[in-house]
């Protein structure tokens, strides 16, 4: 609020630094509510953290409850005339593959062009290129008079949207051919072109795929692949295959010339990575705790270090810390490992760098030779049923109730960030309601300082009107 000016008007009194004393005054009880805002602000900011290091940790135990994650396979074999990747459904094998031929795409060329700047006829009106690619649906193509040079039809075949390149070649006898290559393979895609109302045109660039005639000729001609999987014949226009065998995918780069291995064995690599995501994800949620937490312990009667965690002694953060730290420890049933441990992965007794306790390692050796000698056993630990056991299950299932953000439903990280959002609109609230209050006394004391003002302004003139008065009366007698 801005002061009031002209105050210190006779009488020796200051009043217009009283005021602003005054003001001063008033304004620390906003000075109260807006330390507690911040507090409350650092405290929903702490728990957004926390709430988002959860959600990661949750991804992660999400891969682990996935049967899935476990069944991940991998090629393990070297082959030449192809490359293979494979899906969670492929099955763990030794198979056969024998590639007859690769599939190619079809590439058209023109007789020899001598004037490679007017192609058509200028004379001619309406007209169009109708582009069509096997039983796909045609792409007309309209051409101006300005468009008839070589390069003029060459720049509206690619700008067209067709699925098709044109391109020229100049050749050593300085004519020009026109070439045009479908952009997929297979002799599903041959190309046919028909112009309409350019009969000129037509006779330069005209084929029909179908019957093989026209003005162009086939440069290459497209085939599609052809290979034996375990002696089972597969046909497709691409060259890369899905489905033979099951789960995985072909990329065939050259016809073989004997048969080739493809052995698909179980990935421990997968599994490894996601345990390995998991325990990162659990150590980050500790490392968001210890920094939210964080107290450093001062002298009785000192006021509390600064650096101090939003959210020491927050009994939504100890009910998780206690709620991951106990399932973490929880004996599985129904396999052959049923502790953490078992596998590799232990609690580390030594505090982090960043002050966190309870943080996973994992002794990769150990872990490794899990996943090789038993790997069923880790499945059964991570996924059990899918729904009530199974660490993997368990965890994810948890952090999704801590998270849930369902009506009706709310998580405790919700409930804790809207208890203190509502404290935050309540906050405002006092404040708006305190500045009025303020802002009212104010202006009674602005009100009351000028009254006052004014009638000792008037009783200065009083006086000075009084002792002239006076004066002049006792110069009078004297004389």
């Amino acid at each position: 609020m801005a002061g009031i000016s002209n105050l210190n008007v006779g009488g020796g009194l200051e009043l217009g630094t009283l005021y602003t004393q005054l003001e001063t005054a008033e304004n620390t009880k906003l000075t109260a509510i807006t330390t507690q805002q911040t507090k409350a602000q650092s405290k929903v900011t702490a728990l957004g953290q926390l709430q988002s290091a959860l959600a990661s940790l949750q991804t992660a135990a999400a891969k682990l409850k996935s049967a899935d994650t476990f069944n991940a396979t991998a090629v393990t074999s070297t082959n030449t005339a192809f490359s293979a990747t494979t899906s969670s459904s492929a099955v763990a094998g030794t198979y056969s593959v024998s590639v007859s031929q690769i599939a190619t795409a079809q590439s058209l060329i023109s007789q020899p062009i001598a004037d490679a700047t007017n192609v058509g006829d200028s004379s001619a009106t309406g007209r169009t290129i109708t582009l069509t690619q096997g039983s796909g649906d045609p792409v007309t193509i309209k051409l101006d008079d300005g468009q008839l040079s070589l390069s003029g039809v060459v720049k509206a075949i690619n700008a067209s949207g067709a699925n098709v390149s044109a391109t020229t070649i100049k050749g050593s006898d300085g004519n020009f051919r026109l070439l045009i290559t479908s952009k997929e393979t297979g002799t599903a895609n041959d190309i046919t072109l028909s112009v309409n109302n350019d009969s000129t045109l037509q006779g330069v660039i005209g084929f029909d795929s179908g019957s093989g005639t026209g003005a162009m000729s086939v440069q290459t001609a497209s085939q599609n692949a052809m290979l034996k999987v375990n002696g089972i014949d597969v046909e497709s226009a691409s060259n890369v295959i899905t489905g033979a065998p099951d789960g995985v995918t072909l990329t065939l780069k050259a016809a073989t010339t004997s048969d080739e291995s493809l052995v698909v064995g179980k990935s421990t690599t997968a599994v490894q990575t996601a345990i390995t995501d998991f325990v990162t994800a659990y150590n980050k949620v500790n490392s968001v705790i210890a920094s939210v937490t964080k107290y450093t312990s001062v002298a009785t009667g000192d006021d509390q270090d600064t650096s101090n965690g939003a959210l020491v002694g927050d009994s939504t953060v100890r009910s998780v810390q206690s709620q991951l730290s106990n399932m973490i420890t929880q004996v599985q049933s129904g396999g052959s490992f049923v502790i953490l441990a078992q596998m590799g992965v232990t609690i580390d007794p030594s505090k982090g760098t960043d002050g966190s306790l309870g943080n996973l390692k994992v002794d990769s050796t150990k872990l490794t030779a899990a996943l090789t000698d038993n790997p069923q056993a880790v499945t059964q630990f991570f996924v059990g049923d899918g729904k009530t056991t199974g660490l993997g299950t368990q965890i994810n299932t948890k952090l999704t109730d801590m998270l849930s953000t369902s009506v009706g439903k709310e998580g405790l990280m919700k409930n804790a960030i809207d208890g203190f959002n509502n404290q935050l609109d309540e906050l405002g609230d006092r404040y708006e309601k305190m500045q009025t209050t303020i802002d009212a006394t104010m202006a009674r004391y602005k009100s009351q300082f000028t009254a006052l003002n004014t009638l000792i302004t008037q009783m200065n003139s009083t006086s000075s009107y009084l002792t002239q008065q006076f004066s002049s009366t006792s110069s009078s007698s004297s004389s």
